[in-house]
């Protein structure tokens, strides 16, 4: 009898402070309701920039009506707008954008609510290389109808192979007729290994800068042998003289034809130089018997001089 007892007054006493609990939870939030005093302040952000504000109205959405906001199905918004605003809450608001990306030759148009460039292009799965450039920098803040150009830049070093030409080298020899030439070593092309860094710019190539020049196998020179031997099939004394015409070794003669090889001796110094008929000269009755280029007859005797007496021999060579 007496657990009965016991068992009854525990149920009622649960019973008592259940009622109790009911009453004293609606009592304390008609409380807080009668608390809110209007108007109540506000922090907005929009995009990541705050505002401090104050509103006279409950309610999400007709906040957003008291500030003249906007807000479409693509922007994202931290509160739901039938909720009812607290003092010193805050509601965060990141607006849609659309923006166009140039990348990999072509153009995505995108709409994003991210606030990054760097954002925006992790979420499209665009991923950057290394030396990869964009315009606008990646912590720039996404504006609407702005653009991203994405200039893929691509850094390496390469090798190739290339031909190392040879020389040709030219000896003079006095034992062989004039002018006659004779091969003593043929030339052979070397290789060699050149390293370059190269730039590409959407894959164009826009540097190649040279590195490193490694020597597989050197050149081998053509050795040409030149005869210097002068053997004189003719002579003839005169007058010389002088005339601007090609700027070297050369001279005008009326006797010889052009293609041969001179040998001219001043008389007055004793002075030799050699020279090759290119042009036909000098003009009859002057009393020359040859002009020499203003750059040979300088080798004999100063330009003032005008003339000089020479000696001239043709060189024989067949």
């Amino acid at each position: 009898m007496k657990f009965k007892l016991w068992f009854k007054i525990v149920i009622f006493l649960f019973f008592l402070a259940s009622i109790s609990f009911l009453v004293w939870q609606k009592f304390s939030r008609e409380t807080r309701e009668l608390e809110i005093e209007y108007p109540i302040a506000v922090e907005l952000v929009i995009d990541g920039f705050r505002y401090q504000t104050m509103t006279e109205v409950s309610s999400v959405s007709d906040f957003l009506k008291e500030k003249g906001l906007v807000v479409s199905s693509k922007d994202l918004i931290s509160s739901d707008l039938e909720r009812v605003i607290e003092p010193h809450s805050t509601i965060f608001i990141t607006s849609n954008k659309k923006l166009s990306v140039k990348v990999d030759g072509e153009t995505k148009e995108i709409n994003t609510i991210r606030r990054t460039i760097e954002k925006l292009l992790k979420d499209e799965g665009i991923n950057l290389n290394l030396f990869d450039k964009v315009e606008p920098k990646l912590k720039t803040l996404v504006k609407d109808d702005s653009e991203v150009v994405i200039t893929r830049i691509e850094k390496k070093n390469i090798i190739e192979e290339q031909e190392i030409e040879f020389e040709t080298v030219v000896k003079t020899d006095k034992k062989v007729e004039w002018k006659k030439e004779k091969i003593k070593q043929e030339g052979e092309n070397g290789l060699k290994e050149v390293e370059y860094e190269v730039v590409y710019k959407n894959g164009k190539l826009v540097s190649k800068k040279k590195l490193v020049t490694k020597i597989i196998k050197e050149a081998q020179p053509k050795i040409v042998v030149e005869g210097r031997k002068i053997e004189v099939a003719s002579t003839q004394k005169g007058l010389a003289s002088w005339y601007a015409f090609k700027g070297g070794m050369y001279c005008a003669s009326v006797k010889y034809p052009r293609g041969t090889w001179l040998r001219v001796t001043s008389k007055d110094n004793g002075k030799q130089i050699i020279v090759i008929v290119n042009d036909y000269g000098p003009d009859p009755g002057t009393g020359k018997v040859i002009d020499l280029d203003k750059v040979a007859f300088a080798e004999l005797m100063s330009i003032g001089a005008g003339v000089i007496d020479v000696k001239i021999e043709e060189i024989s060579s067949n």
